[in-house]
C-alpha cells in the first residue's frame, strides 16, 4: 500500500499536493525533470539545470541518457557492454552533482536526505539466457569514480530484478574501497508487487547512511517510509562479514573514504549480463523527480 501524508487542515498527498515539510527540514534542491529544459548529455561534460552542473560518465554504456518530456531518462539494450556496480566495478551509467554544490556549506555535521521518484521499466525480455540478465536503477552517493576498475566508493539504494522472474526488489549496496568482495554488502527484499517508483537515501554526519524504498509514486515526507529501510556506513577497508568471525571487530575505526569535499549524488541505472552469452533484454529507467533535503540546525 503506498504511503500516504495527511496534512493540516488538507487532503492526502498527491503528486499535485505534495505532502507539507517538517519544520526541521529545509528543501535546498528539487529538480521535476518533466519541467526540465531538454538535453542529451555527453561523457564528462556538465549541464547546468537550476544553477546546478549535472555530469554523466559511463555514458557510452547507455542507449539513451537524456532529459525529456518524460523526465531523465536512461535506457539500456543490448546493443550496450554489461554494466553494474560491485566492489570497484562502477560502470553504470549515472547523471551526478555535487553534493556541496546543492547544499551551501555541508559538513560532516549535516544530515542530508536524496529523493527520487522514478519508473524502471523492463522493455524487453530476451527469449534465452534470462538468468544471467539482471537491472537495477536508483540513486547513488559516491565520490565520482567511476568505469572498471575504478577507484572510487559509493552506496545505492535503488530497485533489481533478475530477468529469469517477474520479481521486482527494493535494493541496496555498497562497495570500493579495499577489501576483497566488497561489493557482496548488498540486501535485497521483495517489493510484493511492482517495480518500486520512489527511493531515499540519508547522509547522517560521520560515514553513516539509510535508505527506505518504496512503490509510492509521488514524493515522500522525509522518514515516513517504512519499506526498503536499509543501514549501513562506510568501513570500505573491513571485510564483507564484519563482526561474524572471531577476530573480526565491528568496532573499527570507519574509512571517511567519502568526505564533504567529494560526495557526489545521482541518479543510475545498470544491465548486467553474468558469464556473457545472449544480450537482448532492454531496460528504461525515468527519473520525474530529484529532491535533496537539509536537516536545520
Amino acid at each position: 500500500m503506498a504511503n500516504t501524508v495527511n496534512q493540516p487542515g488538507g487532503p492526502s498527498s498527491t503528486a499535485a499536493n505534495p505532502p507539507a515539510i517538517d519544520p526541521v527540514w529545509e528543501v535546498v534542491g528539487d529538480w521535476n525533470w518533466t519541467a526540465e529544459s531538454a538535453h542529451t548529455f555527453s561523457d564528462g561534460v556538465a549541464q547546468s539545470f537550476q544553477g546546478i552542473d549535472f555530469t554523466s560518465r559511463n555514458t557510452a554504456l547507455a542507449g539513451t541518457l537524456e532529459v525529456g518530456s518524460s523526465g531523465l531518462e536512461i535506457g539500456i539494450s543490448g546493443s550496450q557492454a554489461t554494466s553494474r556496480y560491485y566492489h570497484t566495478n562502477m560502470t553504470g551509467p549515472v547523471v551526478f552533482a555535487a553534493l556541496d554544490d546543492i547544499v551551501s556549506g555541508y559538513s560532516l555535521a549535516d544530515t542530508v536526505v536524496i529523493q527520487c521518484v522514478m519508473n524502471p521499466v523492463v522493455d524487453t525480455v530476451q527469449g534465452s539466457n534470462e538468468s544471467n540478465q539482471h537491472v537495477y536503477g536508483g540513486l547513488l552517493v559516491f565520490d565520482g569514480g567511476y568505469g572498471d576498475p575504478s577507484t572510487g566508493n559509493w552506496y545505492q539504494a535503488n530497485w533489481y530484478r533478475g530477468l529469469s522472474a517477474a520479481t521486482n526488489y527494493y535494493h541496496a549496496r555498497y562497495g570500493g574501497g579495499t577489501a576483497a568482495n566488497a561489493g557482496d554488502n548488498v540486501v535485497t527484499t521483495d517489493t510484493g508487487g511492482a517495480a518500486p517508483r520512489f527511493v531515499e537515501l540519508v547522509i547522517y554526519p560521520g560515514t553513516g547512511w539509510s535508505s527506505a524504498i518504496s512503490l509510492d509514486t509521488s514524493i515522500q515526507a522525509p522518514f515516513s517510509v517504512s519499506t526498503g529501510v536499509y543501514y549501513g556506513n562506510m568501513e570500505t577497508s573491513l571485510p564483507q562479514d564484519i563482526g561474524s568471525g572471531g577476530t573480526i571487530s565491528p568496532g573499527t575505526t570507519p574509512d571517511f573514504t567519502l568526505r564533504p569535499s567529494n560526495i557526489k549524488v545521482g541518479m543510475w541505472a545498470a544491465y548486467l549480463t553474468l558469464g556473457g552469452g545472449l544480450r537482448a533484454s532492454e531496460i528504461t529507467v525515468t527519473f520525474e523527480r530529484f529532491r535533496v533535503l537539509k536537516r536545520k540546525s
